[in-house]
């Protein structure tokens, strides 16, 4: 029975390991990171750019572009780092960097 046991908990590890990447999962974190980059980047009409980074587990990070119109009704675009552990959000301005250019 004890031959038994590690493949058993092998299993059980696995199949938690799996539901945990499933794509529905995965699309459930991409709308929470949007939703959290969106609120976070203070701006009006706020849409996030296409383009996004996400990192290992090693660096539980997400990266999202925000572009939207800043108090001056000028069009801004924010950089937003989004942590998959902690749910922390971190914006900087974006300007400039990445080849991301105000209108």
């Amino acid at each position: 029975m004890r031959l038994h046991l590690p493949t058993a908990v092998l299993r059980a590890l696995s199949a938690g390991a799996a539901t945990a990447s499933t794509p529905a999962a995965w699309s459930q974190l991409d709308r929470q990171v949007n939703r959290a980059c969106l609120t976070a980047s203070g701006l009006r009409q706020a849409k996030i750019i296409p383009d996004k980074a996400s990192f290992p587990d090693r660096v539980p990070v997400e990266l999202r572009i925000v572009e939207g119109y800043n108090r001056g009704n000028v069009v801004d675009v924010k950089l937003c780092a989004y942590d998959r552990r902690t749910r922390r959000v971190t914006t900087t301005e974006g300007v400039g960097r990445l080849g991301v250019y105000r209108r």
